[in-house]
């Protein structure tokens, strides 16, 4: 990738001298800051700004590496051609065109890559903005001039954007705002050939690069992307954009309708570890604070405590009901602490967590107050990270912030600013802070939001199944499954197949007859004993309940026959009955594997039964899946607390549901035709788990 990032020797394919035109800009951009040669290319010029002009890239008399193309995308198949004729080993393809625009756009961003496979020639777009190196002042972009110039804030965040015009506007709007300091700022657009994954794996090992963050709609080689910022040792944030269920309508099972929207996704970044967003600049306000390097001392196993420091009690109220959304809790402070924070207040107002000091700041001044408070906050050993409540305007609120946060040694924890004030006053106190290493914001929710984030992690785990090799009860039957499933079998297995799987696996599963017709069923009812539950088994159906094919608490064996009679006269592609005892569960739960397109096998865990798709409570994680990974998807489920045992329940065996889990993630790693397991539900029953209905889906 380093022939994108430095080139040597860059030709300018569409280059211009028309005003206000992408060709334009692309050599002006250039030529302000890339000091290898430029070749404009463009034969209705003999020469652009003093610079020699040539009518096709093969006719380039020097050396070069990358070339810059902003022609109609019709005309851009025979550019490729000639750059593969002069041995060019990038194109940054700017031109839009293409598979955004449909099939006919899809087939010629095709035909693009084709000819680029066969001539060695990688591909960066198109429908892209380009890169922007800040260190460097390299813009190899379509971008105005006067957007950057003056402007670029060098710094260690790296950017990747998918969008195109998103990315040029945005960047050039942090840049006027100086909030963030940039290392490199890279527009993938469609993403022919060049992905995110092998920029993040660039960015990975830049030394340039501390931080980075991307703007994505799809993910290109999801596993891989997992894999490597799973073992990162920089930050990572996502924003993902196209979080809708839209993908659930072409689902046939639960577990894979569920997918269809955003937990699946959300669910594998967390457990990569990964740092998540939910617009553009809270995007950059998480990155620009984990390029801070603030020192976190919050453990694992509690939440991060927080102090609050005020002059507004309202405002403290505020934040802290933010905090408990998003999983922070207010510091109890030190004895020490307190004491040295009643230095200064007054005997009648109290010292607690939210602090208000405004009694303080009154009678000594916010200078003093703000600048004696948070040193004692900072110090304080049960504080993990301080948000502070700061106005600025005038008189003695025109406050030199570097004065009052200059006692405040490495290592340093934490500390944001909620600022609010007149422009005068507030610009330069935000500018102020940020210089020093100390993110501001304007909002108490996104201040919240981003010390929250700092300390979700980065959970970095080492990528192995807990299990190598499983110990089947019935190893040789499993076997004799494995070899029908490459046979002409139905491709979805009805629960009685379906079960058998999971039963091979070790699995429990709930006792049941296939019978034939009425007396076998009332013969099966009575050696099972009363109440049961009837099933019809109807070839390719998995919604049964929907399609009347279930009757439940069955009694007698009038009722009995009263079901069977409903289903035979409703339902005649029944091919057999199963018969089951009617289990009484504390709850229910759905488990299931997906085989995502951009991720693989990925395990889900929710709340189930008939209500799976009305609370869509589930989560996701990547399979194979870890023992510590089980517990956390328990945690992050709304309705976790049963689980737990809920009053006079018994709590759910953990090791039996991480037993559950962790199988069916290797079944569906060990059998790629397998493409969906949906068990539903999986009944509690005592605290164990027990599969009363199941359905696997093959390719």
């Amino acid at each position: 990738m380093n022939f994108f990032f430095e080139p040597k020797g860059i030709a300018v394919v569409g280059a211009t001298l028309e005003p206000n035109q992408g060709g334009q800009f692309l050599v002006v951009n250039l030529s302000l800051g890339y000091h290898g040669p430029i070749y404009p290319v463009n034969p209705k010029y003999d020469e652009i700004f003093g610079l020699k002009c040539y009518p096709r890239v093969s006719s380039i008399e020097g050396s070069l590496d990358l070339a810059l193309i902003f022609v109609p995308a019709q005309a851009v198949p025979q550019v490729l051609e000639d750059c593969i004729a002069k041995g060019v080993r990038g194109a940054i393809v700017e031109s839009g065109g293409f598979a955004e625009i449909g099939p006919e756009g899809k087939a010629l961003q095709d035909r693009c890559l084709e000819i680029a496979r066969k001539g060695n020639l990688r591909i960066w777009g198109p429908n892209c903005m380009g890169l922007i190196d800040a260190t460097r002042q390299y813009v190899f972009s379509f971008i105005a001039p006067d957007a950057w110039q003056g402007v670029m804030n060098p710094g260690h965040v790296s950017l990747i954007v998918q969008s195109g015009l998103l990315s040029a506007g945005f960047v050039t709007t942090l840049m006027g705002n100086k909030t963030l300091g940039l290392a490199k700022v890279c527009s993938i657009g469609n993403k022919s050939d060049v992905d995110e994954t092998e920029l993040l794996e660039y960015f990975l090992k830049d030394p340039a690069t501390e931080v980075i963050a991307f703007y994505l709609e799809s993910f290109v080689k999801g596993r891989r992307f997992f894999e490597l910022a799973a073992s990162a040792d920089k930050p990572i944030v996502v924003l993902k954009g196209g979080k809708s269920p839209l993908g659930a309508e072409a689902s046939v099972s639960h577990t894979a309708s569920l997918a269809g929207n955003y937990e699946l996704i959300n669910g594998v970044l967390k457990q990569a570890g990964i740092h998540q967003a939910e617009d553009f600049f809270e995007m950059v306000d998480i990155a620009r604070s984990l390029e801070r390097g603030f020192y976190l001392q919050s453990p694992p196993d509690r939440k991060p405590r927080i102090a609050i420091l005020s002059y507004s009690g309202a405002a403290g109220i505020v934040t802290a009901d933010h905090m408990e959304k998003y999983g922070l809790t207010l510091a109890c402070l030190s004895p020490h602490t307190q004491k040295r924070l009643e230095e200064l207040s007054p005997a009648w107002m109290p010292v607690r967590n939210p602090v208000d000091y405004w009694p303080a700041m009154e009678k000594y001044g916010p200078v003093l107050t703000y600048k004696h408070a948070i040193e004692a906050l900072h110090n304080d050993p049960e504080v993990d990270g301080i948000i502070v409540h700061l106005f600025a305007g005038f008189g003695v609120w025109f406050l030199n912030m570097k004065e009052i946060m200059v006692d405040i040694k490495k290592p340093r924890k934490p500390i944001l600013f909620w600022l609010i004030g007149p422009e005068k006053g507030r610009e330069p106190t935000r500018l102020d802070l940020e210089e020093e290493g100390w993110p501001t914001f304007s909002e108490i929710h996104r201040t919240v939001k981003v010390m929250a984030s700092l300390f979700e992690g980065p959970r970095r785990r080492s990528r192995h199944s807990e299990i190598s090799q499983l110990d089947f009860p019935n190893s040789v039957f499993f076997g004799e499954l494995a070899h029908r499933a490459n046979g002409p079998t139905p491709k979805i297995l009805d629960e009685f197949e379906s079960k058998k799987w999971l039963e091979a696996l070790g699995l429990k599963v709930v006792r049941e007859v296939v019978v034939k017709d009425l007396q076998e069923s009332l013969r099966a009812a009575n050696r099972t004993g009363y109440p049961v539950v009837l099933k019809g088994r109807a070839e390719g159906q998995v919604h049964k309940t929907e399609a009347g094919l279930v009757k439940l608490n069955l009694m007698n064996a009038d009722q009995v026959k009263s079901a069977y009679q409903e289903m035979v006269d409703h339902k005649s592609e029944i091919k057999s009955f199963l018969i089951q005892p009617m289990l009484k569960g504390d709850f229910e739960l759905i488990a299931g594997i997906v085989r995502d397109p951009q991720f693989g096998p990925t395990v889900m865990l929710g709340l189930g039964g008939v209500w799976a798709e009305v609370y869509k409570d589930v989560v996701f994680r990547m399979a194979p899946i870890k023992k510590e990974e089980i517990f956390e998807m328990v945690s992050d489920l709304k309705g976790h607390a049963l689980l737990k045992g809920y009053r006079s329940s018994k709590p759910v065996n953990m090791e039996s549901l991480a037993d559950w889990l962790i199988k069916l993630g290797w079944l569906a790693l060990t059998f790629e035709k397998i493409k969906e397991v949906d068990v539903n539900p999986l009944l509690i029953v005592d605290g164990e788990p027990i599969a009363v209905d199941a359905t696997i889906i093959l390719t």
